[in-house]
């Protein structure tokens, strides 16, 4: 069967002269899985939308923050924001790939991502959330308290490694409807963390498959497209644990070629 070609959104540097990148681990990910990486940098929308006629999925890269403007949060120190070209071009492609039902990937802000694409909404900075949440009691995160149980909801995890620091792990859990689960099982025993945001409100025809402890949501898939699958975690950083997430996504890919 013919190697399905995945295109990768890329991150644009300001520094002189200005460029496009991508961390090697990403595309190298979707060879070591059997597919074809393309790089697509920020383009017009119907340059895009040529693109995407050929190709047979989308994976989403990680980067900085996407401007909490977008969906009514307050910009504040913790934010660095991502390129604007960039975050213009971002949301015209997930929103396009996942209206055409072309199997995505998105990889901790690729799965920020298609949350906003969907309509949905971000924790701007986790530390500062669970201290507001902390200060008015242990109250909020109504879902995810559900799913992991009160006590451990209101345990804050640390999600992102500062300066100096080794880097972040923690196990996740798996829900058991979910694409995931036959990837998986119940528990991701260890996942490559660097995040500071997260999901707040559910965009549009989304579901959580997994949480952290302290119930962050780690992991989100389109409730009737046949392969739209974020994950919070860095897969793309320890590939022989995550290999199987990149074959499963690279065989939905295969299904358009």
């Amino acid at each position: 069967m013919t190697k399905p070609i995945i295109g990768l959104n890329v991150d644009v540097d300001v520094t002189k002269p200005e460029q496009v990148r991508v961390a090697r681990a990403y595309y190298e990910a979707v060879e070591k899985a059997g597919g074809i990486p393309v790089l697509i940098p920020p383009s017009k929308p119907t340059a895009m939308r040529r693109i995407l006629d050929r190709l047979d999925g989308i994976l989403l890269i990680g980067g900085r923050d996407y401007n909490p403007e977008l969906y009514g949060g307050e910009q504040d120190e913790t934010v660095a924001l991502l390129h604007p070209d960039r975050v213009k071009f971002d949301l015209a492609l997930a929103k396009e790939a996942i209206k055409r039902n072309l199997p995505v990937l998105g990889i901790c802000g690729g799965l920020q991502l298609i949350n906003l694409a969907m309509g949905g909404s971000l924790i701007v900075d986790i530390p500062l959330h669970f201290a507001r949440r902390f200060a008015r009691g242990p109250v909020g995160f109504a879902e995810a308290a559900e799913a992991v149980g009160a006590q451990r909801a209101c345990r804050a995890l640390v999600h992102r490694a500062g300066d100096g620091q080794p880097r972040a792990e923690h196990p996740v859990e798996v829900v058991r409807d979910s694409k995931l689960f036959p990837i998986y099982g119940t528990v991701v025993a260890k996942t490559v963390s660097s995040h500071h945001q997260a999901v707040l409100k559910l965009g549009r025809w989304l579901k959580a498959t997994a949480y952290a402890a302290d119930g962050i949501i780690e992991a989100i898939e389109h409730r009737t497209k046949r392969f739209v699958v974020g994950v919070q975690w860095h897969p793309e950083r320890d590939f022989e644990a995550n290999r199987r997430l990149f074959r499963a996504f690279v065989t939905a890919c295969k299904s358009t070629t």
